[in-house]
């Protein structure tokens, strides 16, 4: 009973979020972005454009005929359904964008932030629809675990050597910026992020506002600062650890890291409008929490970059190069 609980907890550790480092866009696929946008438009999924241009990438890098990988889709009425059977790159796309719409409205996707349920569309785009459905009744949405026993399942009913990829969602969310990958707020059931993988979560260290911006930066980035330490030292030893992609700032930009300098203190920027930037920080009970209690101990609020510095008695950034 002991190793199946430690097997079994390994499986879940993984669950509840993309974790995969982010890649770039090819030439190809960002030239497609006009004929992606308008049949996003068209299919009311037009907020979703990265996440298409993401599913290209990672189907074909925009490379070829079929670009969207989307001939054996059910939309797919003018060309026959086999693989690549689509040469018609356009074509490609309108159907592509169809079923990933499709995907998006049986996974009930509320809005662009609604990772947990983007993840099970992305993961319906691969499979098709029938996961999605299978999901939502045997688990309640996706997960990494489900998606490979779903795999399993179908080649032992097909009796084939492999079915679909079980680790779809982490492979096109690394095609994708900060703006999906993190969702608007916190997502717990990544227990990457908060629990398995964070330095700081464990008893005296949850809540911290540490722990807080840990787990948000790797939900956002796809892997870890690769430090531990105070809060105002957090912005120096980010650099130190990834200056190849960030640099020091005195003004933001969406992603960045802050720290504090007059105050021990550490958070992330979601957003840069003007003069007034949107974070999100942890700890504001100044206590150490449960994991429980820690999930609640966090806000996400809009300041003036001169606010936010007579807030910390200064304040420094580590911005995305």
């Amino acid at each position: 009973m002991l190793i199946l609980f430690i097997g079994t907890f390994g499986v879940l550790a993984q669950d509840g979020g993309s974790n995969s480092e982010i890649v770039s866009l090819s030439e190809e696929v960002i030239a497609y972005e006009d004929t992606i946008r308008k049949y996003a438009k068209e299919n009311d999924i037009e907020n979703y454009v990265s996440l298409i241009q993401a599913i290209m990438m990672q189907e074909s890098g925009g490379k070829g005929n079929d670009p969207m990988q989307s001939s054996e889709s059910g939309y797919n009425t003018k060309y026959p359904r086999v693989p690549n059977g689509i040469t018609e790159a356009e074509y490609s796309i309108e159907v592509g964008v169809k079923t990933f719409s499709d995907c998006i409205k049986k996974a009930n996707v509320k809005d662009p932030s609604d990772t947990e349920h983007i993840y099970l569309a992305l993961q319906g785009y691969n499979y098709g629809n029938g996961y999605i459905e299978w999901a939502l009744t045997n688990f309640g949405g996706y997960s990494k675990y489900n998606a490979q026993l779903f795999s399993d399942n179908k080649k032992q009913e097909l009796h084939v050597s492999g079915y679909g990829d079980p680790l779809y969602v982490d492979h096109v969310m690394r095609y994708v910026g900060i703006t999906f990958r993190g969702g608007t707020n916190p997502n717990f059931n990544n227990l990457e992020a908060w629990v398995t993988k964070n330095p700081y979560a464990r008893i005296g260290l949850y809540g911290q506002c540490t722990w807080f911006a840990w787990g948000r930066f790797y939900e956002l980035y796809g892997y870890d600062p690769g430090f531990t330490g105070n809060g105002w030292d957090c912005v120096d030893e980010l650099l130190a650890a990834h200056r190849d992609k960030f640099e020091r700032a005195d003004t933001p930009k969406a992603g960045a890291v802050f720290s504090g300098i007059g105050k021990n203190h550490v958070g992330i920027v979601l957003k840069v409008n003007g003069e007034d930037i949107t974070i999100q920080d942890g700890n504001y009970d100044g206590k150490t929490n449960t994991f429980e209690e820690a999930k609640t101990d966090w806000r996400t609020n809009t300041y003036t970059i001169s606010e936010l510095r007579r807030r910390y008695g200064g304040i420094v950034f580590a911005n995305p190069k």
